[in-house]
């Protein structure tokens, strides 16, 4: 059986830490990190999501020809109608990217693999067709704007743009199989997964997930190529999958 953990949560929760302890050991688990997929996207002058952004944005968020996250941040958070923009351009990318490394470490023999895609609530297609589960890490919004403020050297009322940017962690919580409470110590966090990783997660045939993810590729390739947009890259994807499930 391969079981597809989906990870994510709220800036600021934890999310990170959980997913570093879930890979953690002999007997950890792989995680593929969207957050770094993306970095490597738009860090790469040579490549197509870097073109798109740049079109898109125009040279201003460049130093020394290089997309500056940073710049580029301070327009996307600021501007909803930016960041939609900015999500077109990269997220069919992304997961086509996701799908592709995925499947090279089902190959490689591995069978429990992590996901860890801050935007995973948004696509419940992806959720339902291709994870086994979803684990949420959350905190209380007290906790959460005192860390992004400390973390990344935030006013108040940067980080609480920030965080009003994304889908709340109420939200989140309603979606997931599993919640990760971390309002404790890093002790207490280190329990919980523990106790996470110790609890049987669902699992899917091993020949059902390699031919869905590999129609997913095949769909996605032609689907990035064109910069098709997240949405419609994940419709099409999940489509594929079902067909070839169903087949």
């Amino acid at each position: 059986m391969v079981r597809l953990l989906g990870l994510t949560g709220p800036i600021a929760c934890g999310k990170s830490t959980v997913s570093a302890l879930l890979a953690e050991g002999p007997e950890g688990w792989p995680v593929v990190d969207a957050d770094k997929i993306a970095h490597q996207l738009l860090a790469d002058p040579a490549g197509p999501v870097h073109r798109r952004v740049v079109a898109a944005f125009g040279s201003g968020i460049l130093t020394e020809g290089i997309i500056d996250r940073e710049k580029l941040g301070k327009i996307v958070f600021a501007d909803p109608a930016k960041r939609r923009e900015l999500d077109k351009a990269t997220h069919g990318a992304i997961l086509w990217a996701i799908l592709r490394r995925t499947c090279a470490l089902m190959m490689a023999g591995h069978r429990c693999i992590v996901l860890d895609v801050p935007l995973l609530l948004k696509f419940p297609l992806l959720r339902r067709l291709f994870l086994s589960a979803v684990l949420v890490v959350v905190v209380s919004p007290e906790v959460q704007l005192a860390r992004l403020m400390s973390r990344n050297e935030l006013s108040e009322e940067e980080a609480k743009k920030k965080i009003a940017a994304q889908l709340s962690a109420e939200a989140q919580r309603k979606l997931a199989d599993e919640v990760i409470e971390n309002n404790g110590t890093q002790e207490d966090l280190r329990r919980a997964v523990a106790d996470f990783r110790r609890a049987a997660v669902r699992g899917w045939p091993a020949s059902v997930v390699c031919v869905t993810l590999a129609a997913g590729l095949v769909a996605g390739a032609a689907l990035v190529k064109a910069g098709t947009s997240a949405a419609s890259a994940v419709g099409c994807l999940s489509l594929a999958a079902v067909a070839v499930c169903m087949a």
